[in-house]
């Protein structure tokens, strides 16, 4: 029996180790893992003359439809996405016109008509109501991630609703109940940002570094030691979104030790970028802000040493206000650059193993995020979604759309996907640039248990 797709001479790399060989790809599937002699005769053969095949990264946090339509959104950041070998996105979504279940079903539905590859969900908790709906949600959607939201005072300028102390053991103690639940928190101490905020703002600066002293790091470091606490109380799984101090891995490292399931996430722009670069304006407002070199080149040992768990891009295209600093939108846009940046940053200049780097970015949200085996490894049986790489590939950071603000536009990158494969279709091709983007071929991979056939 033929395959769709024979990939020859790879060099296969996954979390659990690296092989000289070949990858055949039948019905979406990976069908076949071995020598290039054991592969069936195949419908295409693709040779990766010695070039890097992984996992497709599945970046765990993004937003979309918050700015521009959803439906606009889904077509081109999951086209920008295939072109940086994500083969998965998973979206912090929050909704407060109407319960999750008829939003989950739309999204879902508009979702699956335009996605170039799949997707799926977290929600947010923007009110009390919302964590009374959470055992409904699961039941009915299979969403079993609930991000509660630290550090947005009233009034800011993007609408999220603060989730004080209550909310989130309220919503860890539903979620704790789910096989798959998970409590997802922003963890800055409000109360701290409200008293800060104003003294920094009264001194006149409006510059981008001022942002950040107004919520130093001891504002992140505390939320992130109280949730953990919550989380021992609950047993529920703690997830700390796109953390930016340097002791947030240790305490998570800690905690572990104790039994406590806690994972810490950080972001591609807190690993490389600053609130002290020159080049940045208020346009690079992030939340949580950008630090100093400190908390960079700490995130980095936790990168290295095995403390830090995932990569989330937190890509988000929101068309800022060009307001001053205070009054500014938060958020940037990285899918198609996420992987080249870890590639030039870790790889080769940090010397981070490729199968560390498919920890973070494949394997361990998979299994976080209840979608492994079906994906995140290279296994017999699982997607075949799959990213070639050429590591010696130098390529100019552009962002011709100009939707979002990029930070790396000029960067010259050394290490870049060159094929992006989703469940066995070529869905990104740096051979053929001008080829047609097939929108509406993407799924949803937050399902009812009912649809789920990987369990």
């Amino acid at each position: 029996m033929k395959a769709d797709l024979v990939i020859t001479n790879a060099r296969l790399v996954d979390h659990s180790g690296e092989q000289r060989g070949a990858i055949a790809v039948s019905g979406g599937r990976i069908a076949a893992i071995g020598g290039n002699d054991a592969m069936p005769p195949a419908e295409r053969t693709i040779d990766a003359g010695g070039r890097v095949v992984m996992p497709g990264v599945i970046d765990p946090h993004c937003h979309l439809g918050v700015n521009y339509d959803f439906d606009e959104d889904i077509r081109t950041e999951t086209a920008g996405a295939a072109r940086g070998g994500v083969t998965t996105i998973l979206l912090f979504a929050r909704s407060m016109e109407q319960k999750y279940v008829p939003y989950y079903w739309d999204r879902r539905e508009r979702g699956e008509q335009g996605a170039v590859v799949d997707f799926g969900f977290h929600f947010g908790i923007q009110k009390a109501e919302h964590v009374s709906e959470i055992a409904e949600i699961a039941e009915q959607t299979g969403v079993q991630t609930f991000k509660c939201h630290m550090g947005y005072e009233v009034g800011n300028s993007i609408g999220i609703h603060s989730s004080p102390d209550s909310w989130v053991f309220a919503a860890m103690r539903e979620a704790a109940k789910l096989p798959r639940g998970v409590v997802a928190v922003h963890c800055e101490n409000t109360e701290l940002v409200e008293l800060l905020k104003p003294e920094m703002k009264a001194t006149g600066r409006c510059d981008l570094a001022a942002y950040s002293e107004s919520r130093p790091p001891f504002v992140e470091e505390e939320a992130i030691e109280r949730m953990i606490h919550l989380a021992e109380i609950t047993g529920c799984p703690l997830y700390v979104v796109h953390t930016t101090v340097a002791a947030g891995p240790t305490m998570a490292a800690a905690a572990r030790v104790r039994g406590i399931d806690v994972w810490i996430e950080t972001c591609p722009h807190y690993l490389t970028r600053t609130a002290y670069d020159a080049d940045l304006g208020t346009t690079a407002k992030i939340s949580p802000p950008l630090r100093d070199r400190t908390q960079l080149d700490g995130l980095w040992k936790g990168m290295l040493n095995g403390q830090i768990s995932t990569l989330g891009t937190d890509h988000v295209p929101f068309k800022k206000n060009g307001g001053d600093i205070w009054s500014e939108k938060p958020g940037v846009v990285s899918f198609p650059w996420e992987l080249p940046l870890m590639l030039h940053f870790g790889v080769h200049e940090r010397g981070m193993s490729l199968q560390r780097l498919s920890e973070l970015n494949s394997y361990n949200p998979a299994k976080r995020f209840g979608l492994h085996p079906k994906k995140g490894s290279l296994s017999v049986g699982g997607d075949a979604d799959l990213v070639m790489i050429d590591l010696d590939e130098e390529r100019v950071v552009e962002h011709p759309s100009g939707k979002g603000t990029c930070l790396y536009e000029g960067w010259k990158l050394k290490g870049w996907p060159v094929l992006t494969l989703s469940r066995g279709d070529v869905v990104y091709d740096a051979a053929q640039p001008d080829a047609e983007v097939v929108y509406g071929r993407g799924r949803c991979v937050t399902v009812p248990d009912a649809e789920r056939y990987w369990d």
